[in-house]
């Protein structure tokens, strides 16, 4: 069962590691595009909850 988790973990690393060399290599991460935040989240929200 260990074996089986850290063969899936290993090949998962390799997969968003070749999609991070395939990203840069088609010049996305120069575009801005990676900088965009997540859907209904915003940097001004996670200051005004501060009570």
């Amino acid at each position: 069962m260990l074996s089986r988790t850290a063969d899936h973990l290993f090949w998962m690393s390799r997969y968003m590691e070749r999609a991070v060399l395939a990203r840069s290599a088609s010049g996305a991460a120069n575009t801005g595009l990676g900088r965009q935040p997540a859907a209904g989240f915003s940097a001004s929200s996670e200051t005004s909850h501060a009570e």
